[in-house]
């Protein structure tokens, strides 16, 4: 049995999906045959795996030489398009919109094409193959547009945020061609508890079709330290993008120093975008001699477990406007971490008093302050909250339990 996973670039890391899908591909592995990696743009460096897997990079070749030809295969699917903004003429008013649709409906085209050839090219009989997308994005529509001709196709997907929550990132709140996109697939699965609810609710004629997917970490094989010297240690870790808000935890940091000139404090953050200097120069600025900061590159997972190993850390925070399940906040509880989260998305779902704090989803710099507060006000509180992160990682997060039961969830689709 052939599995065909479409990403947005991996095993390439310029998207960041090396963090969820490192420790999934080994578990795909065992249970297909085959599996092809084929990620929609190959930038970024190469990241090397030991798990047999394939890689098909002339999906992404065809993406970069958008040509005349590639527009003209797009034609017979402009009936939808057109379709779609007849039901929906409000969308001619907002240019991002039809923007949005176009390139949807292109993205769709060229990887209908890409697949019709890669089978016939390749002598497969669609009944082999199980087609995964990890971003429920135009790449299921322009697959499932094949099931008119092959109806022996079976396609599964994964949805995480920006693929998942339409009113947080778009404006208008629109994704071209959900309920079509949604009936061609054979499951559709949040990676969290929130995303579950969300499809429900949006679109509760498919409910049948869609199961919560946790993602998941594997064993750290350690406890991180909590500090002994009267400096209370923050980390965070994400991409230095708007959504993550680092602003605001750097914000509440300098608040909380502020409001206690006699507490130490240190805010170790990892990850990486063009702001980090700028960031580091503004925590310079606005922190008070009591507290600093160091923004730190993310390098690899191994790096990332060292930190966590060989440093001392109070807490971990994320302030993020909008989550599915964070990899980060996972990656904390399996050492031990206590958390203070925003209640957005899977951060509800992973945070609870029981091992840290929620933060309203869109909570002030002071909000945050008092939060950390409570941390070093209640040393015994947080030490029991230490025990439960590491209870609530091995009961809903432990990679080799969810990683198992998704592939057996996915190849059982194929298999019917």
């Amino acid at each position: 049995m052939n599995l065909l996973l479409f990403t947005a670039s991996y095993p390439y890391d310029g998207g960041g999906e090396n963090n969820f899908l490192d420790t999934e591909v080994q578990y795909l592995c065992e249970k297909f045959e085959r599996v092809i990696l084929v990620p929609r743009k190959c930038n970024g460096a190469f990241h090397k795996f030991t798990a047999p897997i394939e890689v098909d990079e002339t999906y992404a070749a065809m993406f970069e030489r958008l040509n005349l030809l590639s527009l003209l295969r797009s034609i017979k699917f402009f009936p939808a398009l057109f379709s779609e903004i007849l039901a929906r003429p409000s969308l001619l008013l907002y240019p991002q919109a039809i923007k949005r649709l176009f390139t949807f409906f292109l993205g769709a085209s060229l990887t209908n094409h890409w697949v019709e050839s890669w089978l016939a090219k390749n002598k497969i009989d669609p009944a082999q193959c199980l087609f995964y997308t990890y971003w429920f994005d135009q790449a299921s529509f322009g697959i499932g547009l094949l099931k008119q001709k092959y109806p022996e196709i079976r396609i599964v997907s994964r949805t995480h945020g920006y693929d998942l929550y339409e009113e947080y990132y778009y404006n208008p709140p629109y994704w071209p061609l959900r309920k079509k996109s949604i009936s061609f697939l054979d499951g559709l699965y949040p990676d969290s508890l929130a995303g579950l609810n969300y499809l429900q609710k949006k679109y509760p004629d498919f409910s049948s079709m869609y199961e919560a997917m946790l993602l998941g970490v594997t064993d750290s094989g350690f406890t991180t330290k909590s500090s002994d010297d009267g400096v209370f240690r923050i980390f965070s870790c994400s991409m230095l993008v708007d959504v993550k808000r680092v602003d605001l935890i750097l914000e509440g940091i300098a608040t909380a120093a502020s409001l206690r000139p006699h507490q130490n404090i240190e805010w170790h953050h990892v990850g990486n975008g063009s702001r980090r200097e700028e960031l580091q120069k503004k925590a310079n600025t606005a922190f008070p001699p009591n507290a600093k900061a160091q923004f730190l590159a993310y390098e690899n997972k191994e790096t990332l477990v060292k930190f966590y190993k060989d440093n001392s850390i109070d807490v971990f925070i994320n302030a993020s406007q909008t989550e599915g399940t964070p990899v980060a906040v996972m990656e904390a509880i399996r050492c031990g971490v206590p958390v203070i989260a925003t209640s957005v998305g899977g951060n509800a779902e992973i945070v609870s008093e029981r091992n840290g704090i929620l933060l309203s989803p869109n909570p002030t710099p002071e909000e945050i302050a008092q939060s950390i507060f409570k941390m070093i006000d209640n040393p015994n509180i947080a030490k029991q909250m230490r025990i439960e992160s590491r209870k609530v990682w091995q009961e809903s997060y432990n990679a080799d339990f969810n990683f198992k039961n998704f592939v057996e969830k996915i190849q059982s689709i194929r298999l019917k």
